[in-house]
């Protein structure tokens, strides 16, 4: 609860006057309404520079060689990270360059997706689609290549395992090469993958679709003729399926179960450490381990929570509209603390907590997303005519209202969770 107040100032300036709340010792903060902002924060010099909504200059908090800068965001956008550099026009002209080492200098400059060209790893590429091109990287894919597109596409799926992909006419034929596994398809007639432990092939796709199990724990096959039934018998799982995927029911030697009748109005699925009720995104409830929770008209309606040994979670939200969520931990003896918290009722009032990071609260938030640093530098101060702050380890609360016009103090003590009593921390 709030211990009362302990000491109030207002000060009073001419409209627009420039003028700023008191800071923490050693930073230093001038305003003009919304429309100008400089700031400096400890031996740092100038850390945030705006004259909105044209301009605004930002250095990250952590990380000192972080910068950001916008020019009539969200028409453009500069960033350095640390040794690279990349900006953005109009979200279809950017560049990246990435200073790695000394020989190498990696860059990507774009007009999608009409051209690209670059370097990556010292080697350049270039593409003018759809006649001819290379890219490093594109969405999840490395290594990228078309010609004459759909004449000739290929591509390397990422990571570790990586496979490459070749396609003529595509999507028609398809030549999928890897070192255990080979592939091909003449779509939507024929095609067929072999792979370690399994054999799959389709007939006048999507009609036709048979497996053959031969893994050394996976014994068995699985058909569908579509749209009548489907059928998998192998030594670890069994089922049926009428008029697919609207019905189905299978069972697995682990314990699992999954039934459909119809989908997606109506699923219900169990194994060892899951058991869910949904129909598709309309509700559904499920407990999963140490998670539990239920929704609605998902991801609108969405209550969570988690307990593990260390942790306890709650979430509940109807987005955009309001927002709670609240994490605790819990120390050797099993002892709770808050640790985090956020509050929002939107478009009026927002409030964040983080032991690391104090307390902020403000008022309106107009934009439904959270913490976007773009909309924070550009346009929120606009429509934030009441902000609070606490720092971490402070008892004193300092109030802005229209931007610093009228401050004042409380001293209100450490915040108060919203649930008080969390449960106690589960036995390891």
């Amino acid at each position: 609860m709030r211990r009362g107040l302990i000491s109030v100032f207002a000060g009073l300036a001419m409209a627009f006057g420039a003028m700023g709340a008191p800071d923490a010792p050693g930073t230093f903060r001038l305003r003009v309404g919304p429309f100008f902002e400089y700031g400096s924060r400890e031996g740092e010099g100038m850390t945030r520079l705006a004259i909105r909504p044209f301009y605004a200059w930002e250095k990250g908090a952590s990380a000192r060689e972080d910068r950001d800068m916008e020019v009539l965001w969200p028409l453009t956008h500069f960033g350095w990270r640390g040794t690279a550099f990349h900006w953005r026009v109009v979200m279809a002209f950017w560049r990246e360059d990435d200073v790695t080492g000394a020989r190498s200098r990696d860059y990507s400059f774009a007009l999608p997706p009409l051209w690209v060209n670059g370097r990556d790893e010292g080697e350049g590429y270039w593409g003018l689609f759809p006649i001819w091109g290379r890219m490093p990287k594109f969405l999840l894919l490395e290594d990228f290549r078309w010609g004459m597109f759909p004449a000739w596409l290929s591509y390397r799926t990422g990571g570790s395992q990586g496979k490459r992909r070749d396609y003529v006419l595509w999507p028609f034929f398809s030549l999928k090469h890897d070192d255990d596994r080979t592939r091909w398809a003449l779509w939507p007639f024929y095609g067929t993958k072999r792979e370690r432990g399994r054999e799959a092939r389709f007939v006048l796709w999507p009609f036709w679709n048979d497996q053959t199990f031969d893994a050394p724990n996976h014994h068995g096959r699985a058909w569908m003729l579509w749209p009548l039934v489907e059928r998998i018998d192998a030594d670890t799982e069994q089922g049926w399926g009428l008029l697919p995927p609207l019905f189905r029911y299978s069972t697995t030697t682990d314990g699992a179960m999954l039934l459909r009748c119809p989908w997606p109005l109506f699923e219900r699925y169990r194994d060892r450490r899951e058991s869910t009720w949904k129909s598709w995104r309309l509700w559904g409830v499920t407990h999963r381990g140490t998670r539990d929770g239920w929704w609605a008209l998902h991801p609108i309606v969405v209550r969570q929570r988690q307990h593990t040994v260390s942790q306890y979670v709650r979430r509940f939200r109807v987005w955009p509209f309001y927002v709670s969520e609240e994490t605790h931990a819990y120390d050797a003896h099993g002892t709770p603390r808050l640790q985090s918290r956020h509050f929002r009722v939107w478009p009026f009032y927002a409030s964040d907590y983080h032991e690391d990071d104090g307390l902020r609260r403000r008022s309106l938030i107009l934009f439904p997303m959270r913490d976007v640093p773009a909309v924070e530098r550009n346009w929120a101060p606009f429509w934030t005519f009441y902000t609070a702050t606490q720092t971490p380890g402070s008892d004193t609360v300092r109030h802005e209202l229209f931007w610093g016009l009228i401050w004042w103090t409380t001293h209100p003590g450490p915040p108060e969770p919203d649930d008080p009593h969390p449960p106690p921390a589960e036995e390891p």
